[in-house]
């Protein structure tokens, strides 16, 4: 059985359960009603009969007790019977439907009702029973029987002549039939109990009907209103997911200057507390340029976009768009303030390695035209020079001169050398490296002149560590021009530090001096070619080893405070290695 197909059922049908158990219920009510009615009428029924039968058998046991009686006794006792308050008429008749002898109570002017509600009784020596109607529609329960005595016991006188008719008088009749009792009782204070019961009845189907009915209208509006409360909860949910998710930084601040909502993108952006900003006064929270663009978003919708340079202890500082717009309610009254806050930190960040691989790019045709044409003069010029210096003495003026030309003519050839470097593709030759022998390697060869220089050289390699693919020599020459820019930096002695760790997917290489660092404002400029602080430098030496790294699909960076050191990272891709080995 699937209980998840039941659950759906029973959960869609539930509206309609109410009104089906108000119909239910009514129908209970109405059949136990329409039995409790036939009961109640069959009870009286049977009650009236009974009581008929008992005060016919009460008025025959008087007249069989005073037999033989005149007629004015027989009045006498049927006044007596029909005296009672529960009974309206007696009437005496005979078997041809005369009427012997009768006695009625508040009835006058109704005889020839009585005559006609008499006529037509079946003979029954067992109490039968009927209900008559007059013509003044009356209802009256009649109990019936035949009398246990007959006409000749009533009086033992021979009947006189009647005034009216002439016939003889009944009571003195030889007719042996016996007579008819017929009793007559008003039903209608029964019948008024009765129906005030059934409309006591069809009062409470009505209130049962009205209450399932209020049930079924208070249940369609609950559901109505909790799944309206569901959609706004889903809404609210799937709006604070998407803002919260959203790569922009989000601050909604009410019409009292209050923040109500700011994104964990904005707390990072902004360096804030999501939790200890929400609530606050945006004047004091947010940097003041921020906040004080809220006075440019006049209209709802439409907002100056500007960008500001944020400062923050824990980002520095960060180039954010800021677009500030107003929100208003359904009836264009104010609500509060949006703020959107874009980090345009990548973009610039890209922007300017566009610019600069466009520069290189440039630089590298110049270099290799100058260097084609240089180089061939230069190797003529030395030549000369070696040739004049040999015509002079071993120490004299001109010889040492010649010489200097010489040294000078050999360091632009070098120079000529690390542009053409600079200026062709790189040319690698990966192969699988253990990272801690290229460190222990490279460091063999600067170890010497950096004791000679007071400088301490530690290791901090955190094992194990996988074999990345890249190329030994090229990266070497990276390692060695950091090094040596390291101990030119430690004028006075100090420590070099190199670490090698594991970072998610990546191997991060970490060298690091205590010399005295790089001013903030050159820190955009040290992988531009030609750009150096060193007497003499060629400004080329940190270009190609950024060069070298981006060819290993890595990345190059730098930290450094003035006066305190600087450190250099290098992050080279696993991923080349899971490749190679796939």
């Amino acid at each position: 059985m699937n209980f998840k197909k039941v659950n759906q059922w029973m959960a869609s049908a539930s509206p309609w359960l109410p009104i089906c158990m108000s119909f239910i219920l009514m129908a209970v009510i109405f059949f136990q009603t329409l039995a409790l009615h036939n009961r109640e009428k069959q009870h009286v029924t049977t009650l009236l009969k009974e009581k008929g039968a008992a005060l016919i058998t009460s008025f025959e046991a008087d007249v069989r007790t005073g037999m033989p009686v005149s007629p004015a006794a027989v009045h006498q006792l049927m006044g007596k019977t029909a005296s009672r308050p529960d009974v309206s008429y007696l009437v005496l008749r005979d078997v041809s439907g005369n009427v012997i002898a009768r006695r009625d109570r508040n009835l006058t002017g109704k005889t020839a009702d009585l005559l006609s509600m008499t006529s037509d009784l079946p003979d029954s020596e067992d109490p039968g029973w009927r209900i008559v109607e007059t013509d003044l529609r009356a209802r009256y329960f009649e109990v019936f029987k035949t009398a246990r005595f007959t006409l000749q016991d009533l009086s033992e006188k021979p009947p006189p002549p009647d005034k009216n008719t002439g016939s003889a008088d009944p009571f003195t009749s030889a007719d042996e039939n016996r007579p008819v009792i017929v009793l007559g009782m008003d039903i209608a204070p029964f019948e008024q109990a009765a129906a005030d019961d059934l409309h006591h009845n069809i009062s409470m189907m009505g209130i049962v009907f009205l209450t399932g009915l209020t049930g079924v209208i208070s249940l369609i509006w609950s559901r109505r209103a909790a799944r309206s409360r569901r959609q706004l909860q889903d809404t609210r949910a799937f709006a604070a997911e998407t803002i919260a998710s959203l790569p922009m930084g989000v601050v909604i601040v009410d019409r009292d200057r209050h923040i109500r909502y700011i994104n964990d993108t904005a707390g990072s952006l902004l360096g804030l507390q999501v939790t200890e900003a929400a609530g606050t006064r945006a004047e004091d929270t947010l940097p003041h340029r921020i906040w004080h663009l809220h006075q440019t978003a006049e209209s709802p919708g439409k907002g100056s976009e500007q960008e500001i340079l944020v400062h923050s202890e824990r980002t520095g500082a960060i180039p954010v768009s800021v677009i500030v717009t107003r929100i208003v309610g359904q009836e264009n009254d104010f609500i509060g303030f949006l703020f959107i806050l874009k980090d345009l930190s990548r973009i610039r960040a890209l922007e300017s390695e566009i610019r600069r691989k466009e520069q290189m790019a440039a630089l590298g045709t110049l270099a290799s035209g100058i260097a084609h044409e240089v180089r061939n003069p230069l190797s003529s010029i030395k030549g000369y020079a070696g040739f004049f210096g040999s015509l002079f003495e071993e120490h004299s003026e001109n010889r040492q001169a010649a010489k200097m030309m010489a040294e000078e003519i050999d360091r632009v050839d070098r120079v000529i050398s690390e542009l053409l470097e600079f200026a062709r593709p790189a040319d690698l030759q990966p192969r699988h490296t253990q990272p801690e022998l290229l460190i222990r390697h490279s460091l063999g060869i600067v170890r010497h002149e950096a004791r000679g220089a007071g400088i301490r050289i530690t290791e901090n390699i955190h094992p194990p560590l996988p074999q990345v693919l890249l190329d030994p020599d090229r990266f070497t020459q990276v390692l060695l021009n950091l090094y040596i820019n390291a101990i030119q930096a430690m004028k006075h002695g100090g420590e070099l530090n190199v670490e090698i760790r594991v970072e998610g997917k990546n191997i991060v290489f970490a060298i690091s001096d205590t010399g005295d660092g790089i001013a903030p404002d050159d820190l955009a400029s040290v992988f531009n070619p030609y750009y150096t602080t060193k007497k003499n430098g060629t400004g080329l030496g940190l270009a190609i080893a950024h060069k070298i790294i981006e060819s290993h699909n890595g990345v190059i960076r730098l930290d450094s405070v003035k006066g305190k050191g600087t450190t250099f990272y290098i992050s080279i891709p696993l991923e080349h290695r899971q490749k190679e080995e796939s």
